[in-house]
């Protein structure tokens, strides 16, 4: 009897021991995973930082579902008033004005207010920031468009499409022309100059100069001073502005002389021109510099990268926002906020060429010595950040800015097919830019 308690206490012993260690207890169960929903467009969320987040932080699982850039700001308007699924929201610049006006910017967590997590502090940004500490790292003027008029931040920027002149640079030399980079922006740096030149091409060689008109009005209308487009930032309201005028006009020469080949944008005689040398220029801001890439993959350094002829200009960026009804917002401004830090906009920018909103990656030597035999190794990096470093203010996107901008886009298109004459499609144009001022 006493060796069986004595062999009973020693094994009580071990089990005590053992349980005190967590050898016999239940394993601890998993910390359920966060599922953060993104709403988005084209290649915004990239996959391999996407990737790269998730292996940093496994707690967290992220899903992009993509729209158009319009149904996804009619799906956006919808949950603003019904509540939805998304965790982060991605919009295109010129709907910013829409949403950054009225009792729109309810719609969306003010940034100032948010804080970064101590977990994100692992992943490569401080703990504790809010949208205020962030602000220095961004293009002023590229954070203004996120700013709603009550100055809720609603959005940090995620690219900039800064503009310049892409161009094929062996049809150029073969046509007896200037190719070198240099030599093309002076020959083509105000719009006088840049007709002249594309007249010597098309004489030259029978062919185009420009792919479309349409993104060639796009361009220079943006070149307008003080950032007025179609708005003025001062009344809010729409306006008839002399660059726009002085763009539609350019556009109305290149038609009218053939000078363009009118390839519509995006189509697939679009990107098979940019391999088959169907047109030898287009203005290209830099988020179309993969897609010129992809679709010249058998010519590499065919193409080369000129000065925007007439100045530079903006044309696209995004922002990211956490809306009021989102899930996570927590987790979602940890993952903005490091997903737009300076350290990954440059890590994407030598991955895919978008071109970063933090002006302190354009000083980072990796930035500097990126180039592309794809591009005739252009310093692309440089070319670019000159272009938006000397933009002062952006061009301002009133609430209707998308169907102002649908108008103009439309006058030009009537125009360069010939179903009207550019007098008779300014005018239509004008009487639908009334239509749409009485809305405002």
């Amino acid at each position: 009897m006493k060796k069986l308690a004595t062999k009973n206490a020693f094994l009580g012993a071990i089990v005590a021991m053992a349980v005190s260690l967590g050898v016999l207890t239940a394993p601890a169960k998993a910390a359920e995973q966060i599922t953060l929903t993104i709403w988005t467009f084209g290649e915004v969320i990239q996959p391999g930082l996407q990737r790269e987040y998730q292996k940093l932080h496994p707690e967290i699982k992220i899903i992009p579902i993509k729209n158009d850039v319009d149904p996804l700001h009619q799906k956006t308007i919808l949950s603003c008033q019904t509540g939805g699924p998304a965790d982060i929201i991605a919009f295109e610049v010129p709907y910013s004005g829409y949403w950054r006006t009225g009792n729109r910017p309810n719609c969306f967590q003010d940034l100032r207010q948010m804080k970064t997590s101590g977990t994100n502090a692992a992943a490569g940004v401080a703990a504790g920031l809010s949208a205020n500490d962030i602000k220095k790292n961004y293009l002023p003027w590229r954070w203004e468009q996120g700013v709603a008029f009550n100055d809720n931040v609603i959005g940090i920027p995620t690219d900039v499409g800064g503009l310049a002149m892409c161009y094929r640079q062996d049809l150029l030399k073969k046509a007896g022309l200037p190719n070198e980079r240099g030599a093309v922006s002076a020959a083509t740096s105000t719009p006088a100059k840049l007709t002249a030149f594309a007249e010597k091409y098309v004489a030259a060689t029978g062919k185009p100069f420009l792919d479309n008109v349409g993104s060639l009005f796009e361009g220079v209308s943006r070149q307008g001073a003080d950032g007025v487009q179609f708005y003025d930032k001062k009344t809010d309201k729409i306006v008839e502005v002399p660059q726009v005028k002085k763009a539609y006009d350019l556009a109305a020469t290149f038609a009218t002389k053939k000078l363009s080949a009118e390839i519509e944008l995006w189509s697939s005689d679009w990107n098979q021109g940019m391999g088959n040398g169907a047109f030898a220029a287009m203005l290209c801001p830099s988020w179309l510099l993969s897609n010129i890439q992809n679709n010249a993959k058998d010519i590499p350094g065919a193409w080369d990268v000129a000065q925007m002829p007439g100045g530079g200009a903006n044309w696209g960026g995004s922002q990211l926002v956490i809306p009021k009804f989102a899930s996570h917002p927590k987790e979602a401004w940890a993952f903005i906020s490091w997903v737009l830090a300076p350290a990954q906009q440059l890590k994407l920018f030598l991955d895919k060429g978008v071109l970063p909103t933090t002006p302190s990656v354009y000083k980072d030597p990796k930035f500097l010595a990126a180039k592309d035999v794809a591009w005739n190794n252009a310093p692309i990096g440089k070319i670019y950040s000159d272009v938006v470093m000397a933009i002062k203010k952006p061009i301002y996107e009133g609430k209707y800015q998308v169907s102002v901008k649908d108008a103009y886009n439309a006058a030009v298109g009537r125009m360069a097919s010939g179903k009207q004459t550019p007098a008779a499609s300014w005018a239509q144009l004008m009487k639908e830019i009334k239509k749409i001022k009485a809305l405002s």
